[in-house]
C-alpha cells in the first residue's frame, strides 16, 4: 500500500514538473513584436505600457518589446535595422525618411481600409506611386505668434494673414518698433519649399510658377536688406527662433504650438503681450503640416500583428489622450473631431490647439514630389542664401537664378 502511494505521488510530481516545464517553454518561445518610437519617454510612458497591455491581452502569444530612440539616432538605427534580416516590426519615423525606404521597396504597403480612420489629407501625404507606405501617427500645424501690444500700437488694422500682407506692413512695423519684424528658420529643411507650395509652386515648369518664385525670393530679399528680418535668419533653428521672440528680437514668428509653452514658462511678460493667429498663407490660402508616421518594414515577420498594434495605438481614444499629454494633433479623424479641438480658452497655449486643428482641414496637397526631395529643398534654400547674402543682387539676377533652379528641379524630379 505504501509503495502504491509513493508511486502515484511520483507520477503526480512528474506531471506537475512536466506542466511547469511546458509552461516555461511556451513562455520562453512567445513571439516578440518589436516597436521603435522616437522620444516618447517619459512623457507618454505610462500610457504606452497600458496600450501594450491591451495588445498582449488580446494576443497572449505575443510579447511587445518597446524601444524608444533619441531623435538624432532614429534614421541611422532604422536604416541599419532595415538592411538586416531581423528589423523591428513597427517604426515611428518622419515622411522624408520613410519615402526613401518606400522608394527602395523596403516597406509594407497599407490598404485604403487600413487607413480609413485617418484624416485623408494626411494619408495622401504618405503615398508613393499610389500606394500607402506609412500610416500617420500625429501632426503639428504651425501657428503665427505675434506681439499684440507692439503690433496694435504700430498698425491700425487687423492682423495679417499672408506673406504678401507681411511685406506691405513690415517697413511700418520696423520703423515703429525698431526691432526685426519677422523671424523664422525659413531655409531649414523644407520650410521655404512649403512657403512656395502655398503659392502653387511645386515644379517650376510654368511661367506662372517661375514668376511666383521670383516674387517670393524678392519678397524675402527686400525684407532682409531692410533689416526687417534678423541678420542670422539663414542659420537659426526652431528653438533659436523662439528665443528671439522671447527676448523681444522679433515681433512675429511662425512655430509649432508645442513651442508656445516654452514662451509661457520662460518669458511670461512677452507671453502676456502675445496673441495667436493662423499660419501665414500664400495665394491658395492653404496651410502646411509636419507629420510623424508609422511604417512596417517589408522584412517584418509579424506584419499582421504589427498592423493590429498600430490600430490599438492610433484608435480615437488613445490618440485623444496622446494629444492631450503632448500637445500635438491626432491623425485619427474621429479624435480630431472631438470638442477638445473645437472649444479652447483664450489662453495662447489652449488657443493654438484649436487654430492648428482647424488648419488640418485645409492643407496644401501639392508639393515638390517624392523624387530627390531633399536635394530639391537644398537647392531651393541655396538660392535664397545666394540672393540674401549678395548686397548688389538685382531683379534680373534673381530671375536668372530662378530659371536655373527650374532646370535643376525638373532634372531631379525626373530621375
Amino acid at each position: 500500500m505504501k509503495k502504491t502511494v509513493l508511486f502515484w505521488l511520483f507520477i503526480i510530481f512528474l506531471l506537475a514538473a512536466g506542466l511547469i516545464a511546458v509552461t516555461y517553454f511556451q513562455k520562453d518561445r512567445s513571439k516578440k513584436l518589436v516597436f521603435w518610437s522616437i522620444q516618447l519617454k517619459p512623457v507618454y510612458e505610462k500610457q504606452m505600457y497600458d496600450i501594450i497591455k491591451v495588445f498582449e491581452k488580446n494576443h497572449p502569444q505575443y510579447k511587445v518589446v518597446w524601444v524608444d530612440i533619441p531623435i538624432q539616432e532614429a534614421q541611422k538605427r532604422t536604416l541599419a535595422s532595415i538592411l538586416s534580416s531581423n528589423p523591428p516590426d513597427i517604426v515611428n519615423l518622419n515622411p522624408d525618411f520613410s519615402i526613401i525606404l518606400a522608394q527602395k521597396n523596403a516597406l509594407y504597403n497599407f490598404t485604403e481600409k487600413d487607413a480609413n480612420d485617418f484624416l485623408p489629407a494626411l494619408v495622401n501625404k504618405l503615398k508613393y506611386k499610389g500606394k500607402i507606405y506609412a500610416l500617420p501617427f500625429y501632426a503639428t500645424s504651425p501657428v503665427t505668434i505675434y506681439n499684440k501690444e507692439i503690433y496694435n500700437k504700430c498698425v491700425n488694422s487687423s492682423f495679417i494673414k499672408s506673406y504678401s500682407e507681411l511685406d506691405k506692413i513690415s517697413k511700418k512695423l520696423k520703423n515703429c518698433s525698431k526691432i526685426p519684424v519677422f523671424s523664422g528658420s525659413i531655409n531649414e529643411n523644407d520650410n521655404l519649399s512649403k512657403i512656395l507650395n502655398k503659392y502653387n509652386v511645386y515644379d517650376l515648369n510654368s511661367d506662372y510658377q517661375l514668376q511666383k518664385t521670383i516674387e517670393i525670393y524678392s519678397l524675402f530679399n527686400g525684407l532682409y536688406k531692410s533689416n526687417e528680418l534678423p541678420k542670422d535668419i539663414l542659420s537659426i533653428n526652431h528653438r533659436e527662433n523662439i528665443e528671439k521672440y522671447m527676448s523681444n528680437q522679433a515681433l512675429i514668428i511662425v512655430a509649432g504650438s508645442n513651442f508656445i509653452n516654452m514662451i509661457k514658462q520662460n518669458a511670461p511678460e512677452i507671453y502676456s503681450k502675445s496673441e495667436i493667429s493662423q499660419q501665414l498663407t500664400g495665394d491658395n490660402e492653404k496651410y502646411d503640416v509636419s507629420l510623424m508616421n508609422l511604417i512596417i518594414p517589408l522584412k517584418s515577420k509579424n506584419k499582421q500583428m504589427a498592423l493590429e498594434f498600430i490600430k490599438i495605438l492610433t484608435e480615437k481614444d488613445n490618440q485623444l489622450e496622446f494629444a492631450k499629454i503632448t500637445n500635438v494633433l491626432p491623425a485619427n479623424k474621429y479624435a480630431l473631431n472631438n470638442d477638445y479641438f473645437k472649444n479652447c480658452s483664450s489662453d495662447l497655449y489652449e488657443k493654438s490647439r484649436c487654430v492648428g486643428a482647424k488648419q488640418l482641414n485645409n492643407l496644401v496637397q501639392k508639393d515638390f514630389g517624392d523624387e530627390n526631395k531633399k536635394l530639391i529643398n537644398e537647392k531651393i534654400n541655396k538660392v535664397l542664401e545666394e540672393i540674401l547674402l549678395n548686397d548688389s543682387v538685382n531683379q534680373s539676377q534673381i530671375k536668372e537664378k530662378v530659371e536655373k533652379l527650374s532646370k535643376e528641379v525638373k532634372l531631379l524630379q525626373s530621375m
